[in-house]
């Protein structure tokens, strides 16, 4: 047990005691040495914000700031301006309380300068609220109007584009408004109905939707949309004329002939 005890106490055991404490503050100094040096340790430089800061003025903004960025996203906002920056990471230095060290690299998202494109679908002959919430839900604004016909009121009849009827499967830009014709049932109020006779049905259907009047052509011979569009009314029904009314939302069949012969 002596024996044991006087090693302990021995100059061999403490020399080795003391080789080792200082190898191990050696290791220290020169961990903190190569981390310093190569991991910029304990250098804090405060982030800026990079928001709606634009694409074009990027290099200029980061050119005295020691810092680097890479754009590694796109996200489409309606309300953000084209171009510029809506997203970054790290955050801000004065939102988030934290820096970075020099050479760090900011990660961006950017609005891109041309709108997302979005299908449209096909929402006649839905409820105004369905339609409203199938076109909202694709980011498609609505507008609604009504239209006297005799058909139950609230379904949608028409789907417009800058007033001109516009087909499911068709691409338009995100935010874009679409106009839905809803029905309102007949009212029972008096319009007047022209004489369409002469004009092609076309022309007839842009007249009478002035007139909360809906037209059903009839043409013989006619296979495309554009020969049914295009044929010459030869007879009306009901009959118009200069002193006719008939009630608003009123079904006015139209027979027509192909290019008009």
């Amino acid at each position: 047990m002596k024996r044991f005890l006087r090693f302990f106490i021995s100059k061999q055991f403490l020399l080795n005691i003391a080789a080792i404490v200082v190898v191990w503050i050696l290791i220290i100094q020169l961990d903190k040495w190569y981390l310093k040096s190569t991991t910029n340790f304990g250098q804090n430089i405060e982030v800026p914000s990079f928001y709606k800061i634009h694409l074009d003025d990027l290099d200029e903004f980061v050119k005295d700031k020691n810092l680097k960025y890479a754009i590694v996203d796109s996200v489409y906002l309606d309300d953000w301006p084209k171009g510029t920056v809506c997203w970054q990471y790290p955050r801000p230095t004065d939102s988030s309380g934290m820096g970075i060290k020099e050479g760090r690299t900011v990660e961006l998202s950017v609005v891109p300068m041309s709108p997302k494109m979005v299908c449209v679908p096909r929402v006649t002959d839905m409820s105004k609220r369905m339609g409203e919430t199938t076109l909202n839900s694709l980011g498609i604004k609505t507008k609604v109007s009504y239209k006297p016909h005799p058909y139950a009121p609230g379904f949608i009849m028409e789907q417009l584009l800058n007033g001109k009827p516009i087909d499911s499967g068709v691409f338009v830009p995100k935010g874009s408004r679409i106009e839905l014709v809803v029905s309102k049932g007949n009212s029972g109020e008096a319009t007047p109905l022209p004489n369409v006779v002469g004009l092609t049905i076309k022309e007839a259907q842009q007249r009478f939707s002035t007139l909360a009047l809906t037209v059903h052509p009839e043409c013989e011979g006619c296979v495309t949309e554009e020969e049914i569009m295009n044929a010459v009314i030869t007879r009306q029904n009901p009959a118009g004329g200069e002193s006719v009314t008939v009630a608003a939302g009123t079904t006015v069949t139209v027979w027509g002939t192909k290019g008009g012969l």
